[in-house]
């Protein structure tokens, strides 16, 4: 690279190596700040484990507005081992309808599939979400289930879980509704107490940016009163272990106390910031578009479905999406996430999640322009 380039690229370099891939993401202060003071002082059978238990459960009450008939349960595994719980927990013969918008909601589905389920699956090209005449429909079927996905990962493409849980309850109030809000939670208002799902359900290491493995699950006690009629619940997939455990402020298995602090660290922050925000993580997401559209490159999700999360931006022929992702690790200091699967080198995806502020994303969005303008230079 020319000097007078390399020096260019140095004023929007960032100083610190940014994680902004979809997960996992980059540390908060809040999380750095606890990890670092970290020392083990107890177990996980003792008091004050107990108490930072109850204090991590009466702030995600708070955050998610979660009322009494919904319990938080939180534990020591990532969120795919929700999605199994979700299925361990409902009766073998029950009828559920799954979503394939992308990678992860399909392979929800699948799971479900494993378990010997009857799933019926509604599917759409990647990039487009589920038109709500479709879900009104699939809806007269009588499903007992409904996996829903708040936020595709694969695609950027969020899909409007309150209208979608509304109809749910109108049309169908019996059915089980099951949220996976792995790559928005924490990013966008989550009402609960509002939009009545059964199971809302995250990791911790997206936009939380907890690297101790973690998850969290919102229960209702409807799920618990059906998870209550399966005989064969195996002992760490158990709702009714972990919830029995959780009113003594306990778990089954191990969670660690640091992933508990942690957790605290980030609700805290969050709730400091207040509303502020969702309206950060929407101004994010929103620069990325601009940027896409200012140098004519597409977006995979369609424009009503655009995530204020994740942006998957369609790279052109001349620009491979691998090596982009490269150069920008080694150029800007910025890591990104190429493509999801088969996209792994059309696409590009960019997180706008954890502490992200608007001046870091503008600082690295000019140097991601000045980087294609002089694509053969900057490789």
């Amino acid at each position: 690279m020319k000097t007078a380039l390399h020096d260019e690229f140095a004023q929007y370099r960032l100083p610190d190596t940014a994680l902004w891939t979809p997960g996992p993401h980059a540390l908060t202060p809040a999380v750095e700040r606890t990890i670092r003071a970290y020392r083990a002082t107890f177990s996980h059978r003792s008091n004050d484990f107990k108490s930072l238990y109850t204090q991590a459960v009466a702030l995600l009450r708070e955050a998610f507005h979660a009322p009494e008939a919904y319990t938080p349960l939180i534990f020591g595994h990532t969120g795919s081992y929700d999605w199994e719980m979700v299925a361990v927990n409902t009766p073998p013969d029950s009828r559920a309808v799954g979503l394939d918008i992308g990678a992860f909601s399909a392979r929800w589905a699948e799971l479900f599939v494993r378990h010997d389920r009857a799933v019926d699956v509604l599917r759409v090209p990647w990039g487009y979400g589920i038109e709500p005449d479709r879900w009104r429909t699939a809806l007269r079927s009588g499903y007992d289930v409904a996996l829903l996905t708040h936020n595709e990962t694969a695609t950027g493409v969020m899909l409007p879980v309150d209208a979608l849980c509304r109809d749910a309850r109108l049309r169908s109030p019996e059915m089980l509704v099951a949220i996976d809000g792995v790559s928005i939670a924490g990013a966008v208002e989550v009402d609960i107490g509002t939009m009545r799902p059964d199971y809302y359900l995250w990791s911790l290491q997206k936009d939380f940016g907890i690297p101790a493995v973690g998850s969290v699950m919102i229960v209702s006690n409807r799920a618990l009163e059906t998870a209550g009629g399966v005989a064969k619940r195996g002992y760490v997939l158990d709702l009714i272990e972990w919830h029995t455990r959780a009113a003594d402020a306990q778990t089954p298995v191990t969670v660690s106390d640091l992933m508990l602090r942690c957790l605290i660290a980030r609700l805290e922050e969050m709730l400091d910031e207040g509303d502020a925000r969702f309206r950060r993580h929407r101004n994010l997401a929103r620069m990325q578009r601009d940027w896409a559209a200012k140098h004519g490159l597409g977006l995979l999700a369609q424009p009503e479905f655009c995530s204020p999360t994740v942006t998957a931006v369609l790279m052109p022929d001349s620009i491979p999406a691998t090596e982009l992702v490269h150069a920008a690790k080694n150029v800007l200091n910025v890591q990104i996430a190429p493509g999801y699967g088969p996209m792994q080198n059309t696409a590009i995806r960019i997180a706008a999640m954890g502490s992200t502020s608007e001046s870091e994303m503008e600082r690295f969005l000019a140097g991601l322009s000045l980087m294609i303008r002089n694509w053969s230079a900057a490789t």
